[in-house]
């Protein structure tokens, strides 16, 4: 049940999402809003966090479909983070062609940005990745302070790697190191995240540093030939490795639990 921001809005969104809706209009996809020129700064502004696709006025495909298909488990998640579409037309009347100009927008749709309060501008989504269910999860696990959780990832592992990260004294980073070993998690993860802080412990590299050189090093290895199932665990791997990094941190490639 959302409270907060969300049910503050709720009247409003009702109508950004097209009540009134009528030829010309798009349906808004469940879980998301449908934003135009006079609902944009208002209705994005009541969240700490707003994922925008400017895309086509009737949008569809694969691409359409992951970016609903997330909004949809994370409409009932989180009331910080706005799922919210603006269909742009370049004909007849160009509905919202002037928030094409705004943010730049080229013509090569969807374009997805992530606006954010604690910035003036927004995130780009980078052009050139696959637009599926996994990369938006990952690209929101790289740039907000949200529980994103990725497959293979555990909350309770994935906030004990955030404390190890943060501290700067050897003995409480090794109290965490044991403090994880007892932890729960599969048998696979759970190896994922203590192998990691091992190797922390072990280096006289800082820990950013080694996590930057593991996750080029397990990328070089999935760029190459490999077996459908060491193909599989080493994408958990890297989904554990971004559990050791900030927000927009040093690995920025790529936090509510969706």
């Amino acid at each position: 049940m959302a409270h907060g921001p969300f049910a503050a809005l709720s009247a409003v969104v009702v109508l950004a999402a097209g009540v009134l809706i009528g030829p010309g209009h798009a349906w808004t996809a469940r879980g998301c809003v449908d934003l135009d020129s006079s609902t944009f700064d208002k209705v994005t502004g009541k969240f700490r966090y707003s994922l925008v696709k400017f895309d086509t006025a009737f949008p569809y495909g694969d691409k359409h479909e992951a970016f609903t298909n997330l909004a949809l488990e994370a409409v009932d998640a989180t009331d910080d983070l706005l799922f919210a579409l603006v269909g742009i037309k370049d004909y007849g009347e160009q509905d919202n062609a002037d928030l094409g100009r705004r943010f730049h927008i080229p013509k090569e749709y969807p374009v997805i940005k992530l606006f954010t309060g604690a910035r003036s501008e927004p995130i780009d989504f980078p052009p050139s990745a696959d637009v599926s269910v996994e990369s938006l999860r990952k690209f929101l696990k790289r740039n907000t302070d949200l529980y994103i959780g990725l497959p293979g990832c555990v909350q309770q592992l994935d906030e004990l790697a955030q404390r190890f990260m943060r501290t700067d004294d050897p003995a409480e980073r090794q109290a965490i190191l044991s403090e994880t070993e007892s932890a729960g998690g599969t048998a696979t993860s759970h190896t994922m995240y203590l192998s990691l802080m091992r190797k922390i412990v072990k280096s006289a590299e800082r820990p950013a540093a080694v996590v930057s050189e593991e996750m080029k090093r397990v990328e070089k290895l999935l760029a190459g030939k490999l077996s459908d199932a060491k193909r599989a665990e080493l994408k958990l791997r890297t989904n554990v490795m971004l559990s050791f990094s900030a927000p927009n941190g040093p690995m920025a490639m790529e936090r509510t639990e969706l």
